[in-house]
């Protein structure tokens, strides 16, 4: 597969094996045979598109007789190895929301300060101050609102990454973090492309990613409670 080897030759981090494993092992071929089916309907407008977008590889670097189903089968396959590569854990909340309220709080301090900042600026005290600290009620008033700002940023960046996370994000823990996380990540993704979990492919591609026997029965259970497939555009 065209996509394993650019992952081999350009990532000089790569993890070879688990490449390998995935483009050699007989097992996948029941895999790759149940993605080709024409029966599955790609959820995406345009997964070609989304191929590039995800810098799986530049477009240049992509056949212009590549189809949207040859690109889900390089997305799908670029996801079961990053998402092995990364080791993703299932927790029951997310890592993301003390830095979020933390964010959160900064701003509202902020916001305060320049509150004050402004009432003092109107009193009568200031007509007593020297005149160069009277001209920087407007310049310290503006950094701090400056600031507060960019609290707000970072807050929305944070909960734009929790919102990736919220597979991960279960109600109860029975164990296998890193299986159990790899597959609600990757049965998010298989959703995204071909609007159905299709879990006995989820179960191989895990049994061989983690090289331990990950049965249907598991993967049903894991990703009974994950949100609904988006729909797919008219």
């Amino acid at each position: 597969m065209d996509e394993a080897q650019r992952i081999l030759f350009d990532d000089l981090g790569a993890d070879a094996d688990l490449v390998l494993r995935l483009t050699t092992d007989k097992r996948m071929k029941l895999v790759w045979d149940e993605l080709k089916k024409e029966s599955y309907k790609l959820a995406a407008r345009s997964v070609f598109e989304t191929c590039v977008s995800h810098a799986v590889a530049p477009r240049e670097a992509l056949p212009s007789s590549l189809t949207d189903r040859d690109a889900a089968l390089t997305l799908f396959f670029w996801y079961a190895y990053a998402f092995a590569f990364m080791k993703p854990k299932v927790g029951k909340f997310s890592s993301r929301n003390v830095p979020i309220t933390r964010c959160q709080a900064e701003a509202a301090v902020l916001r305060f300060s320049a509150l004050r900042l402004w009432e003092l600026d109107l009193s009568p005290a200031r007509n007593f101050l020297a005149a160069e600290l009277s001209e920087q009620f407007n310049t310290h008033h503006d950094n701090l609102e400056k600031a507060a700002k960019f609290y707000d940023e970072v807050a929305r960046a944070l909960i734009k990454v929790r919102t990736g996370e919220a597979p991960l994000v279960i109600s109860k823990d029975f164990g296998n973090r890193d299986t159990r996380g790899y597959v609600r990540m990757l049965a998010t993704e298989t959703r995204k492309l071909f609007g159905l979990t299709l879990i006995r492919s989820l179960a191989t591609t895990a049994s061989v990613a983690f090289m331990k026997e990950v049965t249907p029965n598991q993967v049903r259970k894991w990703t009974e409670r994950l949100p609904a497939p988006p729909r797919k555009p008219d």
